[in-house]
């Protein structure tokens, strides 16, 4: 039995980066390409209120878990308006960035949650030096057929200060670690493996699909610009725990090659699922 995992920052429909088409050019194919690899979870980042409900319909299997703004700290508002207010978003979008896709028919939602990357995680905020607010969404869910359950994580974090972003979710993992189930950590990490950020979730037990599969090392990044951001393969499915063997990882590419899905090219890692009941799971 398998379960397939995509990870893609869907780039935000209000810029266009150099070499990516507009969204309307490009959405149809990023779905085309995400059905494609028939997956059971899906984990966006980026995603504004158009791109979101664009997805929802597109993707009508699958049910979305969203982060929802609410009681924002006034310090982030104000940033936020002076920074993105010129695009047209003198508001921070409600749900915000995030997206969570599981398939329905086959993937059960036990719980659900997330927390902001700041000095105050449980309010939307900043103040590790981001601008726009981050944040990690999670949610434990069970495969039906198999009965296995396991708990995924996706976030984006900010490449301007991924240290402490790093840092605060080192700690709150542990939280879940005592219930003994298999974790993924997917998303828009903003770094590489030659940092030190990827070398302290490796200590902490986290494992790389793509060395197991010992893929080639290819980029998920368009760009190449260290003075600025890291590039290189910076987008991750990190796994952790039993129950989980990674069968393939494999970059997603457009069905119009002239045509690119995103300045992030989406990830797919295809698990096989080795134990199909594990302790601390329910019978």
């Amino acid at each position: 039995m398998e379960l397939n995992v995509v990870t893609v920052n869907v780039s935000a429909d209000f810029t266009t980066p150099p070499g990516v088409p507009p969204w309307d050019e490009r959405k149809s194919l990023l779905v085309e390409a995400l059905l494609a690899a028939q997956p059971h979870l899906i984990g966006l980042q980026e995603v504004t209120t158009i791109q979101r409900h664009f997805l929802q319909s597109a993707l009508s299997d699958f049910t979305a878990l969203t982060v929802p703004v609410v009681d924002p700290d006034p310090a982030l508002v104000t940033a936020w308006r002076a920074h993105y207010a010129a695009f047209g978003l003198p508001d921070i979008p409600n749900p915000y960035e995030l997206l969570l896709f599981y398939r329905t028919a086959e993937l059960e939602l036990i719980a659900s949650g997330h927390w902001w990357l700041s000095p105050t995680p449980e309010r939307p905020s900043i103040g590790f030096g981001n601008v726009a607010p981050r944040a990690v969404q999670w949610a434990r869910l069970m495969h039906l057929s198999t009965r296995f359950e396991f708990i995924c994580f996706n976030t984006h974090i900010d490449h301007r200060c991924p240290e402490p972003m790093v840092a605060l979710c080192r700690s709150r993992f542990a939280d879940y670690l005592p219930l003994n189930l298999p974790l993924i950590f997917m998303g828009d990490f903003n770094f590489n493996p030659t940092t030190a950020n990827y070398t302290l979730l490796r200590k902490d037990d986290w494992l790389d699909p793509h060395e197991a599969v010992e893929a080639a090392e290819v980029p998920t990044f368009l760009y190449d610009t260290p003075h600025q951001m890291p590039g290189g393969r910076i987008d991750h499915i990190f796994y952790r725990g039993r129950g989980l063997a990674p069968l393939a990882w494999e970059r997603l590419v457009s069905p119009e090659p002239e045509r690119r899905l995103s300045d992030h090219d989406p990830v797919l890692v295809r698990f096989a699922i080795t134990l199909p009941q594990l302790e601390g799971q329910r019978p």
